[in-house]
């Protein structure tokens, strides 16, 4: 008998002390340090996509904040570093 697949991972749980918010911008593969306040440790937040890799090999997870940044589309999120944003179901 098979085991059953794990669920996807649906959160995203912060494990740094801080880290801050990125935003792509469109036709990049830089991200770009959100002018928001840092998450915090213990934060929880939506998974929407990722990792998605940069071409310098750092890879960043999708959350579910639409970006308020003036400038972006209604669609955008932020992103979170994989290095301090651990998914779970």
């Amino acid at each position: 008998l098979a085991a059953a697949p794990a669920p996807a991972a649906t959160t995203l749980s912060v494990v740094c002390a801080r880290t801050p918010l990125y935003v792509f911008n469109s036709g990049t593969d830089r991200p770009v340090r959100a002018r928001t306040p840092d998450a915090t440790q213990g934060q929880r937040f939506g998974l929407v996509s990722g990792p998605r890799t940069t071409l310098e090999g750092f890879q960043f997870y999708e959350t579910d904040i639409i970006v308020v940044e003036p400038g972006y589309g209604p669609n955008a999120h932020y992103w979170i570093s994989r290095d301090c944003a651990i998914p779970s179901s």
